[in-house]
């Protein structure tokens, strides 16, 4: 889950194609998303829905919920003395 913004930008493409601004995307993605081998696709509410999202996975009983990290929080895999 990751919480961002979308970018008023033209992506020179067709298709169903938008882009987003989420901070901290660029360390999420390597230590979280390619780490653990997730398929690089997005679900996206269109409002400010992770208090509910996260609840409702914890419901479910789903285990791994992960989230963009602050830059003063390392990811597990992330080598802290790169800072």
């Amino acid at each position: 889950m990751a919480q961002g913004e979308v970018l008023n930008v033209d992506p020179k493409s067709f298709g169903s194609i938008g882009v987003f601004g989420i901070k901290e995307m660029g360390r999420f993605y390597r230590h979280v998303l390619i780490q653990n081998g997730f398929p690089h696709h997005a679900g996206i509410g269109f409002a400010h829905c992770g208090k509910t999202l996260f609840a409702a996975m914890r419901l479910l009983g789903v285990e791994n919920i992960y989230y963009n990290q602050p830059r003063e929080i390392p990811y597990p895999t992330e080598n802290p003395f790169t800072r």
